[in-house]
């Protein structure tokens, strides 16, 4: 098969979306020919400004895993065109989006002449995501989509996005709870696909080097997400004082890129909060190596792949009694739910730190758990199925 997929942002950006996507590719290119179709190759996330009037100019055009990218440029005429929609976007996006579309459409006919199918993964505004879908319509090819779609999109500004979930021949859902989440929006579930996540980590790591380079010592708690307030970053630094009670070395790392003001609330912390910020891929991993366990308390996920990451290492896992984690963490078998409160948290944290035997028996489970439902080579043949089961319809 020639598969095509469209991102807005492809490695070696780095993010969930686009390292998901390409970790599926690297599984696929060597029996089917891929072409990837992005806006950007760095981390960005002005969304709709950066992808019309401030999008890169210039085309480019690159190889990364021996994959083929097509980073797209507009040109100075389009992006003048496109200026006055901008405005009315959000209060009028019926009116301004299939300007948009059309434009970036015009730009990735040509990628999609010999395709058998358009792949488009949601990351940021819908520009992108419409123009796969008419220029796969235009070609009479199945359009395939992921919308990694997140209980906190709901209302006015997400109406066109809903809108694609139905139009769309198949749509890839990464879990059960997203699957059911998506026939309440009207998708048909006999077009909904569901194939899980996987760890998305370096291939290989180095503990002590993590270790050494931040000058961090056991018992290590890690929170590895972004910065938004409901990850449950803020509980989790309320939890640490009530831990330090039982366990006084007890150190809390907190990685991820910040968001917003959320820096405000580690200014004056005590010197067992390290605060690292946005990690590359492979310090990453040396993190979730060298952690005691991992604690991302996330009171809205879609999936929660950084507990699959953590039990590559045999690392337990503290999530949220929400219904994506729960699908994913069993509780009491390969790791433990809590209410998104500190001292729910710190009771979860110090019962792992009492019975270290406990903690390793979860581990253990959460790895078996991963190797035999979330390995990138079963996510690859379950994405071939829908492929299949699409162009053949």
């Amino acid at each position: 098969m020639k598969l095509l997929y469209t991102l807005t942002t492809y490695p070696p950006a780095i993010g969930g979306a686009q390292l998901h996507q390409h970790l599926i590719t690297q599984q696929l290119k060597q029996q089917h020919q891929i072409q990837v179709f992005t806006h950007w190759h760095q981390n960005r996330t002005d969304w709709l400004m950066g992808t019309t009037v401030n999008a890169p100019s210039q085309s480019k055009d690159y190889i990364t895993d021996d994959i083929p990218v097509h980073c797209m440029g507009i040109n100075l005429i389009d992006k003048a065109r496109l200026l006055p929609y901008l405005p009315l976007y959000y209060p009028w996006m019926d009116l301004a989006l299939p300007p948009i579309a059309n434009c970036i459409s015009r730009y990735l006919d040509q990628y999609a002449q010999s395709a058998n199918l358009i792949h488009n993964v949601r990351i940021g505004r819908e520009g992108l995501s419409y123009a796969s879908y008419q220029i796969a319509k235009k070609y009479d090819i199945p359009f395939i989509f992921t919308p990694v779609h997140h209980p906190r999109w709901v209302g006015w500004r997400y109406r066109a996005y809903i809108k694609l979930y139905q139009l769309a021949d198949a749509v890839i859902a990464l879990t059960e709870t997203e699957k059911q989440t998506l026939i309440n929006l009207g998708v048909d579930s006999n077009r909904i696909i569901v194939t899980g996540i996987g760890p998305v980590l370096a291939e290989n790591a180095d503990s002590p080097a993590f270790k050494e380079s931040y000058k961090i010592a056991d018992p290590i708690i890690l929170f590895l997400a972004q910065h938004y307030s409901y990850k449950g970053y803020q509980q989790l630094l309320q939890a640490a004082p009530i831990v330090w009670q039982k366990f006084p070395e007890a150190q809390f790392v907190f990685t991820g890129p910040s968001i917003s003001n959320s820096e405000k609330y580690f200014k004056n912390q005590d010197h067992r909060i390290h605060r690292l910020g946005a990690l590359s891929l492979q310090d990453k991993t040396n993190a979730l190596a060298a952690c005691t366990l991992l604690c991302v308390p996330s009171s809205q996920e879609s999936f929660g792949g950084v507990y699959t990451e953590a039990w590559h290492f045999a690392k337990p896992a503290i999530g949220c009694k929400i219904p994506a984690v729960s699908e994913v963490i069993d509780d009491g078998i390969n790791g433990l739910l809590v209410e998104q409160s500190p001292k729910d948290i710190a009771d979860a944290i110090c019962q792992l730190l009492l019975n270290p035997t406990k903690a390793e028996q979860l581990g253990q489970a959460g790895h078996t758990k991963l190797q035999e439902n979330y390995t990138w080579d079963q996510i690859a043949k379950r994405t071939q199925i829908a492929y299949q089961k699409f162009i053949n319809v």
